[in-house]
């Protein structure tokens, strides 16, 4: 994870217990650590730049490559959301980001329906970041899951037992899991201040496949579910955000830094 502002991380192996090794990129600092989880086929060096910016605020930084992804170990299965979501809650406390030192997480496309998972069944975090994911739910667009994967991977085979390539395996396993995920039943579980970073196509834009109006429609779910939720919208392409707007999101992240920090009467 390469940094702006001529601060470079150290990556560490985290050996979890009873879970595989995860490359984590860190970066010492004296304020609230932010633990920063990209999304899927992805890795820790998209969020460099957003990185860069946290650091030079004086917040720590930590972000990690999921199991199968980056420098992480790929054991031979638990590629879903939940069991993620669980490998990050080990990682807390093996980096010590317990206590004073509880992190906000921060997760990008599939790694904000990982983080959302971690906030909903964990207890002892800060605050909460989703970006242009975490509210997904294909299951209010598409009848099947047949259907919602030969839409979004139309080169790739549909069936498992098609193809011998691990990795189309492993999206085919985080895809399901994202297909089945419920985060409605989340929401009132996340007591910490959360917000909402979704991506859709700017007004007077056409939506034929219809994301944007199905985002909308994730938000105002999450925004009556979630208590301490606030939304930041953002507009055009949610692959390229964290390399497009990582001052705005950066601004984002610090002031959830400002709301998570305890008051002081």
């Amino acid at each position: 994870m390469p940094v702006e502002q001529g601060t470079s991380s150290a990556v560490q192996t985290v050996q979890l217990i009873d879970g595989p090794a995860l490359a984590v990129a860190r970066i010492e600092a004296p304020l609230r650590p932010f633990l920063l989880v990209h999304g899927e086929s992805s890795d820790s060096s998209v969020w460099g730049p957003v990185a860069g910016r946290l650091v030079g605020a004086g917040h720590e930084v930590a972000a990690v490559d999921l199991r199968g992804h980056g420098r992480s170990e790929s054991p031979a299965a638990g590629f879903d959301t939940d069991t993620c979501a669980d490998d990050l809650s080990t990682l807390l406390d093996q980096l010590g980001y317990t206590g004073a030192r509880s992190p906000i997480v921060v997760g990008h496309g599939w790694g904000a329906n990982v983080v959302l998972s971690l906030a909903a069944r964990r207890d002892g975090l800060s605050g909460l970041c989703c970006i242009d994911g975490g509210w997904t739910r294909p299951a209010w667009r598409y009848p099947s899951f047949e259907g919602y994967w030969a839409t979004e991977n139309p080169d790739l085979p549909i069936n498992p037992e098609d193809t011998q390539d691990p990795a189309v395996r492993q999206r085919q396993s985080i895809a399901r899991s994202v297909f089945l995920g419920e985060p409605r039943a989340w929401y009132p579980l996340v007591g910490v201040p959360t917000v909402l970073c979704p991506v859709v196509p700017p007004d007077g834009v056409p939506d034929p496949q219809g994301g944007g109006t199905a985002t909308r429609t994730g938000i105002a779910e999450a925004l009556g579910g979630l208590p301490r939720a606030r939304v930041s919208w953002y507009y055009g392409d949610g692959g390229q955000l964290l390399s497009a707007e990582p001052g705005r999101i950066a601004d984002d992240l610090l002031a959830l830094a400002a709301d998570a920090e305890p008051s002081v009467n």
